[in-house]
């Protein structure tokens, strides 16, 4: 291999000999010339392949500083949704008027008797329930051109499904009614007023009469 490669300069060697200057100034200016080219290529092309790299970085760059950014909204929303999941079971344990029965005892005021004494009731006292209902609950919807087919369900398996009842006051004041609405709002269970209808029944604000029809999500087997 090495003999062949001095044949070869040899040979190159004695062909610049046999040409004139001239020629010889053409021939090594073009072959200067062609590895310049060479050189700027090679050089364009690493170029390229580090402004690509740095790019393909930057982007990596971006997508760890937004993954950062969105893992504590991540973590906060499975963290709800645990909340959630733990809302309902608890809910299913207990019944919704035994729920709103606990509210209504914890909820006093003063009232006179028929001698116009003083007294004092809760309006767990007062309280009747009605109209006790429960339905599958549609949580999402979605508009579709038709009816979706109802997938056959396995018997026994488990659904979210809302639970309604209807709590009845007679002859009570406005402000118990009011704090009574206020803590079921904010009650921890996923329970809340679907409609209020109350009216006076008497000259003063010290006798009411509502319905408060309330809804609880709940999760379990719905009996059909």
């Amino acid at each position: 291999m090495v003999l062949l490669l001095l044949s070869k300069l040899s040979r190159w060697s004695g062909t610049l000999e046999r040409m004139s200057d001239r020629e010889r100034k053409i021939v090594l200016g073009g072959g200067a010339t062609l590895l310049l080219a060479g050189l700027i290529a090679v050089s364009v092309l690493v170029s390229r392949r580090v402004a690509g790299l740095e790019e393909e970085v930057a982007q990596s760059e971006t997508a760890l500083v937004d993954i950062a950014a969105a893992g504590p909204r991540y973590l906060q929303l499975r963290d709800d949704e645990k909340a959630v999941a733990e809302q309902l079971d608890r809910a299913s344990k207990d019944p919704l008027q035994a729920t709103v029965l606990a509210i209504a005892k914890e909820i006093k005021f003063d009232k006179k008797d028929p001698d116009g004494n003083p007294t004092s009731e809760k309006l767990a006292d007062v309280i009747k329930f009605s109209n006790a209902s429960e339905i599958l609950a549609e949580l999402t919807t979605k508009a579709k051109k038709q009816a979706p087919k109802k997938k056959a369900k396995k018997k026994g398996s488990k659904e979210v499904f809302l639970s309604t009842i209807d709590a009845v006051f007679q002859n009570v004041p406005d402000e118990a009614l009011l704090r009574f609405l206020s803590k079921l709002e904010t009650h921890p269970e996923p329970m809340f007023g679907l409609s209020v209808d109350i009216q006076r029944t008497g000259p003063t604000r010290d006798q009411m009469q509502a319905t408060v029809k309330i809804g609880q999500f709940r999760y379990g087997v719905l009996e059909e």
